[in-house]
């Protein structure tokens, strides 16, 4: 079963020594990814601790994601709570 991450987990990942982003409503843990990035890990750092759907959907195809992914898929964003 897949854990669920809140994005306020996920913001506490920032750092080229532990690294997570979100994408399309799953969480990912890059860190061991940084250092074979094609575009350089200063692309993922930017995002690192973020929903960097909107920048990875930008430079990529989806199918990158679904074929390339996986090996570092740790979770799935919760829903936040509405107020």
């Amino acid at each position: 079963m897949s854990r669920v991450i809140p994005m306020s987990e996920v913001a506490n990942h920032k750092t080229k020594n532990d690294c997570w982003i979100a994408v399309d409503g799953h969480v990912y843990d890059v860190t061991e990814f940084l250092d074979d990035h094609p575009g350089g890990k200063k692309a993922i750092l930017m995002c690192a601790g973020k929903d960097a759907t909107e920048q990875f959907m930008m430079m990529h195809k989806p199918s990158v994601i679904v074929k390339h992914g996986e090996e570092f898929k740790i979770g799935s964003v919760a829903p936040q709570a509405k107020m």
